[in-house]
């Protein structure tokens, strides 16, 4: 059940622009959008407020608007593996749709302030179901996430800590793009270290390394990437 504090929100310009530009909502005509559009809803949520549990009946797929969301899975250990953290203009619980899935596999929680978007799963379906040239279509935005997919798993698995905090960080920079860089943590330290599988105290000795080596300045939750390239030549130099 969702918590009382939950509130819902208007879609106004700025989140009916961010569905349209989203994947799974771009290959869509403007008449199909519209549709999607008429059963959505938007919901405030604050920090720390469970979105879905593990188990419960698929009702929506959604879109990040602002914020930052963790997907956690109960380990057989008991304890809480976060599988991923969700960023603004990236899309959850779709592929639980897409497999035929009828509940969520894992929980999604809040981990700021944050505003999501729900898409009615049995419309977007229906709306698949009716045009194969949107199936087709949807198939080349799904297949590029994939190959993203596919290198971060090779991050997570072949490479040390340091390479996944600074490939972490580079993620939603754009590869030409050199210049120093300010962005707030999507969420705090030890969920982003669950993320990166590596322990709490190494992802604080690693940034300790980096602000001492110049390449990051942090304060608090603020992160400023000093010298963009040359983080990315210490990606390169590990690959």
């Amino acid at each position: 059940m969702r918590s009382k504090t939950i509130e819902r929100v208007e879609l106004d310009h700025t989140v009916l622009d961010m569905m349209r530009s989203c994947v799974l909502l771009q290959p869509l005509s403007d008449e199909q959008f519209m549709q999607v559009v008429q059963t959505a809803h938007a919901w405030q949520l604050p920090k720390g407020c469970v979105l879905f549990h593990q188990g419960a009946a698929l009702t929506d797929i959604y879109l990040l608007i602002s914020g930052g969301v963790k997907l956690q899975r109960l380990a057989p250990s008991g304890d809480q593996k976060v599988l991923e953290i969700i960023r603004p203009r990236q899309t959850f619980a779709e592929g639980v749709l897409f497999s035929g899935g009828s509940k969520y596999p894992v929980t999604s929680v809040a981990v700021s302030k944050s505003v999501v978007v729900g898409i009615q799963a049995k419309n977007y379906l229906q709306l698949l179901n009716g045009s194969n040239e949107l199936c087709i279509a949807l198939l080349g935005k799904i297949s590029q996430r994939l190959h993203w997919m596919v290198s971060e798993m090779d991050r997570l698995t072949l490479h040390n800590a340091n390479f996944r905090l600074i490939s972490y960080l580079l993620s939603d920079i754009p590869e030409e793009d050199n210049s120093s860089t300010e962005f707030s943590l999507a969420a705090p330290k030890h969920v982003i270290a669950s993320r990166l599988s590596i322990k709490p105290e190494t992802l604080s000795r690693t940034l300790k390394v980096l602000s001492e080596q110049g390449l990051i300045k942090l304060k608090g939750s603020k992160i400023t990437l000093m010298n963009v390239e040359k983080l990315r030549e210490l990606i390169r130099i590990e690959t």
